[in-house]
């Protein structure tokens, strides 16, 4: 089938993305939010538990003596009572331990240094960012696969995986939230969609897991609740279904709960209280949100650097007719999180191409994307041909781009129109290191 295919063939640009790269330094691995998410690992496993997350510090220290590693670049604060705070949640880290397990059997055995930092454990970390990525391709697939014909799965899976910033965060920037987040997102749409079909207990206990562990990454996006919530919203049979299946929605959040009580026992354990608040200065203006900063910008925009997107806002007109389910999510979801991400006080979300927490949503705008795609092929003629056109368009220019911004050619905090138009077409950076 055409969409296996371009699956198997969107997996293998992703793998070559990331082994080309050869990142596999520890201070390219481990540094700013790779590795402040890592931390809890050592922390826990290797070096007397919860507060000792500035293990990497202290290694450096011990190899440079005078310079150590800063631990504010990996989000961490040392309390009053002596112990590190790590202020990125655990579920990454979670979603990392049988890599960091595996890793440290595998440096024990061979002879590297089993301290958590060697080089087992930062090609662990990578590959496993990949691998949660090509999985969440794979759950997408099957959830596209039930709606539409398998052509337009084929068009729209490659969009999504070469034709947007998932492409960068699954290969170089692999050691951070977003292919995890992918793919816990893909999990709970794709397990909403099917307990509205067949309301069972694994569809609502998977409803709660992935929903919990996607939290568990990123505290906002409790905002995803929104889609099991308003799945099939306006559907007569609806509220039937709900009254009806009380005990299993309640039994989704008994196991989104469970999942995040993990973050709030480590706190305790860190700090001695419940809560604790590692985003020291930093904060949520709701008042003030940079939306069109946040979509249109130079500096970062989502659909100046990933065009593809408008597409797929533009064929939430199409649902109702392919996926009906989707449309109140759609609907109600995506104004809500526009305005909580930049609504965050650095709305660029610092180093990063175009809008990374943004790529939790493109399971879901999948949906638009391929009921655009499939009314499009249903017509057929020169509108389905433009279209396809444009689609490989767009992944054309964001495989450009994003190789781009891996070599330092568009900067990663500060790009200006100027430089963009600048830079366009520039090959290499002829002067600076790569931007790490």
């Amino acid at each position: 089938m055409k969409s296996r295919l371009i699956f198997w063939l969107a997996a293998a640009v992703l793998v070559l993305a990331q082994f080309q790269d050869h990142r596999w330094k520890v201070q390219e691995v481990f540094d700013w939010d790779g590795g402040g998410y890592y931390g809890y690992l050592p922390d826990y496993f290797l070096y007397g538990g919860p507060g000792r997350a500035d293990s990497l510090n202290q290694l450096l220290l011990a190899s440079r003596p005078g310079q150590p590693h800063p631990m504010g670049r990996m989000g961490m604060h040392r309390l009053p009572n002596g112990k590190v705070l790590i202020k990125y949640p655990l579920g990454v880290a979670l979603g990392q331990l049988p890599w960091f397990a595996g890793a440290h059997l595998y440096a024990r055995w061979h002879g590297d240094p089993p301290n958590g930092y060697s080089r087992p454990y930062q090609q662990a970390v990578m590959v496993a960012g990949l691998v949660y990525a090509i999985i969440g391709l794979w759950v997408l697939r099957k959830l596209l696969r039930r709606y539409f014909p398998d052509h337009v799965v084929a068009w729209t899976l490659g969009a999504i995986a070469l034709g947007t910033n998932l492409l960068g965060y699954a290969t170089y920037e692999a050691a951070i939230s977003h292919a995890a987040l992918f793919m816990w997102q893909a999990a709970l749409l794709y397990c909403t969609a099917r307990w509205y079909e067949s309301p069972r207990r694994r569809w609502a206990a998977g409803m709660g897991l992935f929903l919990g562990l996607a939290v568990l990454c990123r505290h906002s996006e409790a905002v995803y609740a929104l889609i099991p919530l308003t799945w099939g919203l306006g559907a007569g049979r609806r509220p039937a279904v709900l009254g009806r299946y009380l005990d299993q929605l309640l039994m989704a959040g008994g196991v989104a709960a469970a999942v995040l009580s993990l973050q709030f026992f480590h706190w305790h354990a860190v700090s001695g209280h419940w809560v604790a608040d590692g985003y020291q200065g930093e904060f949520f203006d709701f008042r003030h949100p940079h939306i069109i900063e946040g979509l249109f910008s130079f500096r970062k925009g989502w659909l100046l650097y990933t065009p593809l997107m408008a597409p797929a806002l533009l064929g939430t007109g199409w649902l109702r007719r392919w996926v009906p389910g989707a449309l109140a999510p759609v609907l109600v979801l995506l104004p809500v999180l526009l305005w909580v991400t930049f609504s965050w006080q650095q709305w660029w979300y610092g180093g990063g191409f175009s809008a990374r927490p943004l790529i939790s949503v493109y399971p879901l705008l999948a949906l638009p994307l391929a009921a655009l795609l499939a009314s499009a092929a249903t017509r057929g003629g020169l509108v389905w041909v433009v279209l396809r056109t444009l689609l490989v368009a767009g992944i054309v220019l964001n495989l450009w781009q994003t190789w781009q911004w891996n070599g330092g050619i568009i900067e990663s905090e500060n790009e200006t129109r100027a430089l963009y138009f600048q830079r366009f077409f520039w090959r290499k950076f002829p002067e600076a290191p790569r931007r790490w």
